[in-house]
């Protein structure tokens, strides 16, 4: 009876330093003084490392530093030959330890240097000695681990810089891009290219801009943006541009088409990828009216904050909505909330069912945070009998229309 062979597979899970070292010895690369020099300089190394993090006067610091200074090495090593162990038993033989550690700690700094994600304005998380210490003590970085990180933070760096261009094309300031996606840009400036704009939309062009692509037939009922678009677009941005043209058509072309979708919440889910120009508050307005047909209807195109405020005590108070009351209608309403209070909760369910999304919280904080606390203490003051300074302040606040003056 024979006994099948098995293949055993031998995981060497030494420090690469560790395994040029051993390697370097065992075929003669290395002779016995360069070793002891290496021992030597790996001394005066963990001494240095030890004084950057800590203190060299303890013995776990001193462990600590030893850990930290192989994983440089190793990490230079692996790098500069390639993960061949002659070439790197070579390199230990002619050149010093300290400049392998040295070139491990440039490879960290570089990495550091580079952005962490695609927002513009970029904040580090960690410091820098915060960020050495975790990637050589606490989650030593192997090669495959800091190629990997390399290649994402290069990534970042490439679509910083086609967003760049981008930015220029539509004469956007690089201040307006501050804490931004920077891929925000560069879709933003795709979809204006295929609408036919040639700078960046603000919030109502941008709502029309998406309406115009609904309501336009699409071959095979798909969004189709030409190619030919970016035929301008330098060769080290390109590759970037198109990707992001594909990804407009395969993840904002469905909604975009989608009829079942009302086109407020269309807008609310795509508006977050897209950079828009900074616009004052009618602009904003203008978006928000466009995009809900049930707040529009509701505000008769109306949009400043004592028709807001008028509608709000209709809901609140049980009254018809309007943005505008008579005299007769203010009087009963005053006399609706001494009786039940005020029904915030149907302000808030109207706000949250029917207004614009961008708009909610602003909505809310106005009904809640400065007409309620004012309208509390104005209206329900039982000494007002007449209810002449309830009607002084709901004149003020709301749309009131004044009483006909009687024939003399």
């Amino acid at each position: 009876m024979t006994t099948p062979k098995q293949a055993v597979a031998l995981v060497d899970k030494r420090p690469f330093f560790e395994k040029a070292l051993t390697h370097g010895l065992a075929k003669g690369i290395i002779d016995v003084s360069r070793c002891n020099v290496i021992i030597a300089d790996g001394a005066k190394g963990t001494v240095q490392v030890a004084t950057h993090f800590a203190t060299p006067h303890l013995q776990a610091e001193l462990d600590n530093a030893r850990k930290r200074i192989v994983t440089l090495v190793s990490l230079y090593l692996e790098e500069a030959s390639g993960g061949d162990l002659d070439a790197a038993a070579r390199s230990l033989q002619e050149n010093s330890f300290l400049s392998h550690s040295r070139g491990g700690n440039d490879m960290l700094k570089r990495l550091y240097a580079m952005p962490e994600t695609v927002m513009s304005g970029d904040i580090k998380s960690q410091s820098l000695i915060d960020f050495q210490n975790e990637r050589t003590l606490l989650k030593p970085t192997s090669l495959a681990a800091y190629r990997k990180e390399l290649k994402r933070r290069q990534e970042a760096v490439d679509i910083t810089a086609a967003a760049h261009w981008f930015r220029d094309d539509l004469r956007v300031p690089p201040a307006a891009l501050d804490y931004l996606s920077v891929e925000s840009i560069i879709r933003t400036a795709i979809l204006a290219r295929h609408a036919g704009l040639d700078k960046a939309p603000d919030h109502a062009e941008f709502a029309k801009l998406v309406t115009a692509i609904r309501n336009q037939p699409q071959p095979g009922g798909k969004l189709k943006i030409a190619r030919t678009l970016l035929d301008d677009v330098p060769d080290p941005h390109h590759a970037i541009a198109e990707t992001i043209r594909r990804d407009i058509e395969k993840l904002d072309g469905p909604l975009i088409l989608n009829t079942a979708n009302a086109i407020d919440v269309v807008l609310n889910i795509i508006v977050e990828r897209y950079f828009l120009r900074d616009a004052d508050l009618d602009d904003i307005d203008s978006f928000a009216g466009f995009v809900s047909e049930q707040w529009q209807a509701a505000m008769k195109g109306k949009d400043d904050p004592y028709s807001r405020l008028t509608l709000f005590m209709c809901l609140a108070t049980g009254a018809k909505p309007k943005t505008m009351v008579t005299d007769a209608e203010a009087r009963t309403m005053v006399r609706q909330v001494r009786k039940a209070g005020f029904n915030s909760t149907a302000v808030a369910d109207f706000v949250n069912a029917a207004a614009p999304f961008e708009i909610k919280d602003n909505l809310l904080a106005l009904w809640n945070e400065e007409f309620l606390p004012e309208a509390r203490e104005r209206l329900i003051d039982e000494t007002d009998i007449s209810l002449q300074r309830a009607m002084m302040f709901l004149t003020e606040n709301l749309n009131v229309k004044p009483k006909p003056k009687s024939a003399k």
